[in-house]
């Protein structure tokens, strides 16, 4: 997948009708290894509830569903970014784990020697030039996916909330994209909010960057009423949406407010 991620960008300059060829390339090697993942995982599919719903509930599958959303119709290019970031991480850890000990077996024991030394003796110089150079590759490779992964993950959350769902949005009111992308990418998302820290922790940068730019005193003189009075509305509206996907006895609770208000109406008619 990442493979055919890198071509489709490397190839956009040379033309577009080289770039739509590698896009769906791409999307299907992210639609392989989810469906290996998966399978690996639970098994052969079972015709009964509680499958489905460890099936609902997996991200694995959810990021499956939407390579396969994405596969099925015209490309977008943003949408390939998560993709990309997650299969040079599956790819980096794949080396690490399995290629380097299979061309080297020696190197996860000598890694673990060398780890328990320093411990030890606290001289981390001596143990890094004792190691050979595979254990060194593979030790290097380990180090920059354990500082940089969690980050990563953070950048593609915003990513997912603050460009794909504009860009999807707005292709859709310009017709670009598909009409049903927003709704389909937005069901995406409403599942992830409700099962991902990650992606809440994203929804709250996002807001917090835009509060800071869009709404009082911290906003620009040069903001309209109008960008921020609307901009609120949105916000609000989306507030309570995530309010109620965390907790829906509240949408229950509101609608049997809104009922008992009709009823009071009514009889006052």
């Amino acid at each position: 997948m990442l493979t055919c991620g890198t071509l489709y960008y490397a190839k956009r300059p040379f033309g577009w009708e080289a770039a739509n060829w590698f896009y769906p390339k791409a999307l299907l090697g992210a639609l392989i290894s989810y469906a290996i993942v998966v399978y690996k995982t639970y098994g052969p599919p079972q015709a009964n509830l509680a499958f489905a719903h460890r099936l609902i509930v997996d991200e694995n599958v959810e990021y499956l569903v939407l390579a396969l959303y994405w596969y099925m119709n015209r490309p977008i290019l943003v949408t390939l970014v998560p993709f990309v970031v997650f299969s040079l991480f599956h790819v980096i850890t794949y080396i690490r784990s399995v290629l380097i000990p299979t061309v080297f077996p020696g190197v996860t024991e000598e890694i673990e020697r060398a780890r328990r030394q320093e411990q030890q003796q606290q001289g981390a110089a001596a143990t890094a030039l004792a190691l050979s150079t595979p254990a060194r590759v593979s030790k290097a490779i380990g180090d920059w996916s354990t500082k940089y992964y969690s980050p990563a993950l953070r950048e593609v959350g915003v990513w997912e909330v603050a460009v794909i769902c504009v860009w999807v949005t707005v292709g859709a009111l310009t017709f670009q994209t598909p009409l049903f992308a927003p709704f389909a990418y937005f069901q995406f998302l409403r599942l992830r909010y409700a099962l991902s820290a990650p992606t809440r922790a994203a929804f709250r940068r996002v807001r917090t960057a835009l509060d800071k730019t869009l709404t009082p005193p911290t906003a620009s003189a040069s903001v309209p009423a109008l960008v921020a009075d609307s901009y609120i509305r949105v916000r609000d509206i989306l507030v309570k949406m995530g309010d109620t996907i965390m907790d829906p006895s509240a949408q229950q609770q509101q609608q049997q407010q809104h009922r008992q208000q009709r009823q009071q109406q009514q009889r006052q008619n």
